[in-house]
Parts: structure tokens; sequence; C-alpha cells
């Protein structure tokens, strides 16, 4: 019975430490390299760390891993609601992206692979219009890239490749007219039509 008694108060000890060690402000911690620290031990954090707003309202929340930021994180705008989400595997953001405006409308969404922003990416208005359709390739713009007008029409069309432009670019103005064609190559200007900058003498 005693046996049994001093096991119960062992776990009950190493459960209360680990239910306190879940709860870390952020502002306590301490950076070596890329890894976090308790400022009370060299033992890299474990558990979930908080930042606060002045008013006391959760600024971000999420969990580390033997000092590194893994699974979903999530960022709060000040009333409370979700500014953001993001899951992160070891230490770097890894996964879907989604951005939020205080009303809860969706603003943002992409995707990450270790740190790099990969695949598609959108942003939008608090409208529900788009502002930008893209692509990355490991944190590179590449490939077919789309700008809008605050009322939702197509302003820039063109593609990107390792980061410049290249190939045709057109413009449109908020009614939907073609306003000017662009030409790059390597992300240098080669031809342009239409409303185009005077060149200077």
């Amino acid at each position: 019975m005693k046996r049994f008694f001093l096991i119960f108060f062992i776990f009950a000890i190493l459960f209360s430490k680990n239910s306190f060690a879940q709860n870390i402000l952020e502002e306590t911690l301490i950076y070596r390299g890329n890894l976090a620290f308790n400022q009370e031990s060299d033992d890299p954090i474990n558990g979930t760390v908080i930042s606060k707003f002045e008013s006391g309202q959760i600024k971000e929340k999420g969990n580390y891993i033997d000092g590194l930021r893994e699974n979903e994180w999530r960022e709060f705008h000040e009333n409370g609601s979700i500014k953001s989400t993001i899951n992160y595997r070891n230490g770097f953001k890894h996964g879907i992206f989604e951005l939020f405006f205080e009303d809860g409308k969706l603003k943002g969404i992409g995707n990450y692979n270790n740190g790099n922003e990969q695949g598609n990416w959108q942003e939008f208005s608090n409208d529900g219009n788009f502002l930008y359709i893209g692509n990355y390739d490991d944190g590179v713009l590449e490939g077919r890239w789309q700008t809008f007008h605050a009322n939702g029409r197509l302003f820039s069309m063109g593609n990107f490749s390792g980061n410049k432009k290249n190939g045709m670019w057109e413009y449109f103005d908020d009614k939907g007219k073609l306003f000017k064609i662009q030409i790059f190559e390597n992300d240098l200007l080669i031809k342009c039509e239409g409303q185009c900058p005077k060149k200077e003498d």
C-alpha cells in the first residue's frame, strides 16, 4: 500500500510540473542560435508558449519541443479573433498558412515547405475580392501571377521565372480595359506598348 501511494505521489508531482510548464510566457525565453530556452534552465524549452498584448489578451500561442516551434501556432487580433494559423516542423513553417481579418473573414492563404513559400498563394480584400494570385517554388516567385484592383477586376497578369519577370505582362484599368503591354527578359523591360512611361532625354 505504501508503495502504491509513493508511486501515485511521484506521478502527481510530474503531472503538476508538466501542467505548469505548458503555460510559458514568451518574454521569459532566451534564444541561443535557433533554440529557445527558459531563463531558469539550461534545457531547451518544452511546452505551450504564449505572448500577450498590453491589455492581457493572448497575442500568439503554440508549442515548443526541444527548443523548436512545432505543430500549429495561432496568432490573434486584440479582439480575440484569430489572425493567422501556421504549422511548424523542426522550427520551420511547414504546411498551410491562413491569415484572417478581425471579423474572421479570410485574408490570405498559402503553403510553406521547410520555411519557404511553396505553391499557390492568394490574398483577398475584406470584401472577398482577390488582391493577388501567384505561385512560389522554394520561396521564389515562379509561374503565373495576377494582381487585382480594389473592385476585383484584373490589374496585371504575367509570368515570373526565378523571381524575375519574363515574357509578356498585361495591364488593365479598373473597368477591364487593356491599357499597357510590357515584354520582359530576366526582369529587364525590353518593349512597352500602350500607356508607357516616356523615355528621358
